[in-house]
């Protein structure tokens, strides 16, 4: 029987338990991992003899006096984590139940494990589907490096001539340092050091204490660095969590040149490399260069909103597209 629990009812320790026995369990799926980006997220459950067999995370925001779902940063994809598929019926089920308690479902990422949802979608409910990008680490260095695209390979090779090496790094603040001198003002609403970085400084404080992080860091040959990738490592999978980049970073390939450094240092291993690649165009194809395919999950939006309120979105939509322009 499925149900939905505030967040004050959501048992952490079977909830946790719940995501690690599940196939298709991603790090942002943990309890941990939903404080932070979305303190206060409710969750629909399945139970048996007491215990969580399917958990689906929803993350709530509060304007206006209304719960709106919205799909946080940082956690690309959410939806059911279970060691069971779904039935259609409790497919249709999950649909009631959001449709009963959020009058706004602005966004919500199912994972790409819900195979179920990606092509019939789910009733009632606007949907797109999605794609990340995934490269299967198992098959060895020399077949993913014959799987570049020859305008990547001549770019890693540039990196190399230009000096550039690869070390670890610790370094949180500095990621976020160059990231918010070179790259945070060409994106529009990065907001800074009181919502993004903080929140990135407390999931890498977390995954670190728990060993499910790493981050990478290319160097000049006058050891400074000019490009860093932060990766999460959870259920055989890498996430291409964060990246950020100097001018001269960018001149001399860097994070080409880390990215085919990571893949060559997992390679061989049981791994899927997780691009977590955005809906825009120019990312889509750097990470398609590498040899990845595209892997696709559903995405859902609703509004059940009383007809004013949905006048005035409507209002202040055009009024900041006007803005804008």
């Amino acid at each position: 029987m499925l149900q939905y629990l505030k967040h004050h009812e959501i048992d952490y320790a079977e909830w946790d338990r719940c995501l690690e026995a599940s196939p298709n369990a991603i790090i942002y799926g943990f309890t941990w991992y939903l404080d932070i980006v979305a303190p206060d997220w409710h969750a629909i459950v399945k139970k048996e003899n007491g215990k969580y067999v399917a958990i689906m995370p929803i993350p709530v925001v509060q304007k206006f006096g209304v719960n709106i779902v919205r799909q946080p940063i940082f956690a690309q994809q959410l939806g059911v984590f279970h060691a069971q598929p779904l039935t259609p019926a409790e497919w249709e089920e999950i649909g009631r139940l959001l449709y009963q308690n959020f009058q706004l479902i602005s966004s919500y990422e199912f994972n790409n494990g819900n195979v179920e949802l990606v092509n019939s979608g789910l009733p009632k409910f606007e949907t797109d589907r999605f794609s990340t990008y995934h490269l299967d680490l198992k098959q060895g260095y020399p077949a993913i490096v014959s799987g570049y695209r020859k305008d990547r390979r001549w770019r890693i090779n540039q990196a190399k001539r230009a000096g550039l090496t690869v070390r670890p790094s610790t370094n949180i603040d500095l990621i976020i340092q160059i990231f918010d001198q070179h790259i945070a003002h060409k994106i529009y609403g990065v907001i800074g050091e009181a919502y993004e970085y903080k929140m990135l400084r407390q999931l890498y404080e977390a995954a670190n204490q728990r060993g499910l992080v790493s981050m990478h860091e290319a160097v000049n040959a006058r050891q400074e660095v000019v490009a860093m990738i932060m990766l999460f490592h959870y259920n055989q999978k890498l996430i291409y969590i964060f990246n950020s980049s100097t001018p001269e970073g960018k001149k001399t390939n860097a994070i080409s040149f880390l990215v085919d450094h990571i893949l060559q240092t997992y390679a061989g291993q049981d791994l899927v490399y997780d691009f977590e690649a955005p809906e825009v165009g120019p990312i889509s194809d750097f990470y398609s260069s590498f040899g990845s395919t595209p892997t696709y999950f559903l995405s859902v939006k609703a509004n059940n909103l009383p007809a004013p309120i949905k006048w005035l979105q409507q209002l202040r939509a055009k009024a900041y597209s006007f803005i804008k322009k």
